[in-house]
């Protein structure tokens, strides 16, 4: 009797090590299933992050050329550039947001520098001003446009490809991402440079 006993606690021991087996195999098995899963996974998006970053290369701003004209260091000049007109007067752009720091602190000066040449019938401007919202205006007209056309859309896509800003592009030639005096908070000599490119621009 007693020999039984321990034959049958041998027996149910010995089932528990075999379930404890099976089991432990299942989870080995999910185990390395997950990991292969996971890895498979980080191979996919390192190859769609690769994929991405080959199409962001691809995006680049107008081939340029050294500037000659005085007056002129932070902008980039277009090389073999056709200055855009309207009603035969170069075109100026700022492109921005109400949210932009740097938008905000050259956005007075530009408009107001903008508006004389624009006053004096030198030259046609816009400062497209985007919102939270995402409408945009034109902050040199009265009125509230809303929407930028796509004429406009088509300089700010060819001059700033990666969608920057402040974003200034003068008659489809100089342009610049940025503000060039804002480090030594030198808004005289933003002034001046937009002369400088204004004068080269209507000569």
């Amino acid at each position: 009797m007693e020999g039984e006993i321990k034959k049958s606690i041998l027996k149910i021991f010995k089932d528990r090590q075999f379930l404890l087996g099976i089991l432990g195999g299942i989870i080995i098995v999910a185990i390395i299933g997950i990991i292969i899963f996971a890895v498979a996974f980080l191979i996919k998006g390192k190859t769609n992050d690769t994929t991405d970053n080959s199409q962001q290369l691809t995006v680049q701003e107008p081939t340029t050329a050294k500037v000659t004209a005085s007056g002129i260091s932070t902008f980039s000049m277009k090389k073999d550039a056709k200055i855009c007109q309207e009603d035969g007067k170069p075109i100026i752009y700022l492109f921005s947001t109400t949210w932009c720091a740097h938008c905000n602190w050259i956005k007075a000066t530009f408009d107001q520098a903008m508006a004389k040449y624009v006053k004096d019938g030198k030259i046609v401007a816009y400062h497209w001003e985007t919102d939270e919202d995402d409408n945009t205006d034109n902050t040199l007209t009265s009125s509230v446009e809303k929407q930028m056309p796509a004429s406009a859309q088509a300089v700010y896509q060819e001059f700033d490809p990666k969608g920057l800003i402040p974003a200034f592009v003068f008659g489809c030639k100089y342009f610049r991402i940025g503000n060039g005096y804002e480090a030594k908070n030198d808004l005289a000599s933003e002034v001046k440079e937009f002369d400088a490119i204004i004068k080269d621009l209507i000569k």
